[in-house]
């Protein structure tokens, strides 16, 4: 071999020659890669995971309490989930007896990520049981649907007030007189009146009737009752049907028999009424 030559070979500090130190150094890279692999960290070729299509309902607050008779507001919320995009109806399950439902509106339109909200009423009736009832929304669109759980708590409210009356003129056969009542409302805020009703409790006659033995029983009258609305809101105090704004033709009225036997045990006689009522607490 030329002396000349073996000089001319590359050698680097130590002896090492070129090729052997890029082996060593490709080497040594390998573990670090595996290293930043394990870390978690990203290439910039994963692909995340996609949202499922379909809609999520809520309603607040969850929990509402009224007295019987009386009506509750919740709100409602639908969203889109996984681009849903279209009409969504809304729908009440479980409430208890006597209690009916109102959505304004009655349904949305949701496009890709929307929320929409709407209002539901709850309306008990005076009947309506008391105590706590677990009921269920439902929104219904593109033959999916989603619930929401809620509770309504209907509160027994005892109101106590007075009713009295008046006839606005004498009674004879065949004739009727309205019959004005007057409310008595000692409890400091309004009630919601859902009944009242008139009875004849005795018929007094003359003692020259009594004398003369001349009859007049309560099956010479006939009472028709309160056709007004219910309910209808008695203040605080004292309060009349005509002050009320209630018309005449609505109050109860007391009517006297046209028959066909002897009816002058009547005249003169006064009639004693009962009357009673229902009410709720506002």
């Amino acid at each position: 071999m030329d002396p000349t030559q073996e000089r001319r070979r590359p050698f680097l500090r130590g002896g090492m020659p070129l090729r052997a130190v890029i082996l060593a150094v490709l080497v040594a890279l390998v573990p670090v890669t595996a290293l930043a692999a394990s870390n978690g960290q990203s290439n910039g070729q994963g692909t995340p995971g996609k949202e499922a299509k379909g809609i999520a309902v809520t309603l607040s607050p969850s929990s509402r309490s009224t007295d019987q008779g009386l009506a509750v507001t919740y709100t409602a919320a639908a969203t889109s989930k996984g681009g849903f995009a279209g009409p969504v109806t809304f729908g009440v399950v479980g409430l208890p007896a006597g209690a009916t439902a109102a959505w304004s509106p009655s349904s949305v339109n949701l496009t890709s990520g929307s929320t929409a909200q709407a209002t539901l009423t709850v309306t008990t009736a005076p009947s309506t049981p008391a105590g706590k009832t677990d009921f269920t929304i439902t929104g219904t669109g593109g033959g999916m649907q989603s619930t929401a759980s809620a509770q309504l708590n209907v509160q027994e409210v005892k109101r106590n007030f007075g009713v009295t009356g008046t006839v606005n003129g004498p009674l004879a056969p065949g004739t009727s007189q309205p019959i004005e009542l007057q409310i008595s409302n000692p409890n400091g805020k309004s009630i919601a009146v859902t009944n009242v009703s008139v009875a004849i409790s005795q018929v007094v006659r003359t003692p020259q009737a009594v004398a003369a033995n001349l009859p007049c029983t309560t099956a010479d009258y006939a009472l028709t009752q309160f056709s007004g609305t219910y309910p209808f809101t008695a203040p605080a105090g004292s309060s009349s049907l005509s002050g009320l704004g209630i018309a005449q033709s609505k109050w109860p009225h007391i009517r006297m028999l046209d028959t066909q036997l002897l009816q002058d045990g009547c005249k003169g006689a006064t009639l004693h009424f009962t009357y009673s009522g229902m009410g709720q607490g506002n």
